[in-house]
Formats: C-alpha cells, structure tokens, sequence
C-alpha cells in the first residue's frame, strides 16, 4: 500500500503522465552492478526506487532485489550498505 500522505509531492506537482522514469546504473566492478528506476523523480535519498543487483558467478549472472522485493520503495543512497538482496 503506497503512502498518500504527501500525494501531491510524489509527482514533483506533474501530473504522473508527464514524469518521465529515470535509471541509473552503478558499476561496482566488472562483475557487479546495481540498477535503480524510479517512476516519480530523481530524488535518489527517497524511497521511490527499485533497485535490481545484477553480479556475475562464474559464467552465470544473478540477478535479486532488496529483500527479494521488486517494489518501488527503496532509497538509491542505501543500495550498498541497508539491504540485504535476495
């Protein structure tokens, strides 16, 4: 259930049709990187992100979220160091 207290300030006063989703991807090293999507701004100390680990064991990459959850509800500062990915 998403918070409605603060509605209006989810969508930087846009309406939802005109913010556009933006990405961005950190490449901790050659084996590893993390993936954020946010659908509501740019803000990456909110918690409006999905974050996706993508690293490299042997010839297979995995892939897991924070928690195992692919919600839009993480914060992208917290990525390395608040959650626990599976």
């Amino acid at each position: 259930m998403g918070d409605f207290n603060n509605f209006d300030d989810s969508f930087n006063g846009q309406p939802p049709y005109l913010i556009e989703p933006v990405t961005l991807i950190d490449q901790v090293s050659t084996t590893e990187f993390y993936i954020g999507i946010s659908n509501n701004g740019s803000d990456t100390s909110r918690p409006i992100w999905r974050i996706k680990k993508i690293w490299q064991d042997n010839t297979v990459w995995k892939f897991q979220f924070p928690n195992g959850d692919q919600s839009f509800l993480f914060i992208w500062d917290d990525r390395l160091t608040q959650y626990t990915y599976k």
